[in-house]
């Protein structure tokens, strides 16, 4: 079998393809995905959308979404933080060590409830008594 570069191997030998197919039908869902998640529906982004934003496929983001794909890393994910809001690396993980899949939409907001300035509180106080009178 003449082999003239990887992706060769992965077409041409049956073992490589087993392998390849094993990876990708392991789903692991990792905090960093659901993270991502979370971010680009904040943004309010479909997966198709948030793709051609990051210059990636939408099977990429889906891919990373459901753990079928482990977390892009360095430039890849600087690049989706850019697209997701502008957020810093260290503030998604920063989000990602706190993740809780179970909390609730009180919960949320009172944890950004906590970290948002007087001016901030005083904005979503006035929004609050707006929608329940």
């Amino acid at each position: 079998m003449a082999i003239n570069s990887g992706t060769d191997l992965v077409r041409k030998d049956p073992k490589a393809r087993q392998v390849r197919k094993q990876r990708s039908a392991k789903i692991i869902l990792s905090n960093e995905g659901r993270v991502l998640k979370c971010l680009r529906l904040e943004q309010g982004l479909s997966m198709r959308k948030a793709a051609e934003l990051a210059g990636v496929s939408t099977s990429t983001i889906a891919h990373i979404e459901t753990g079928r794909m482990d977390a892009p890393r360095g430039a890849r994910l600087e690049r989706l933080l850019l697209v997701y809001g502008g957020i810093k690396v260290k503030s998604f993980y920063e989000r990602v060590r706190t993740f809780c899949e179970a909390s609730t939409p009180r919960k949320e907001l009172e944890e950004l409830l906590g970290r948002a300035n007087e001016a901030q509180v005083r904005t979503v106080l006035a929004i609050v008594r707006g929608i329940l009178g």
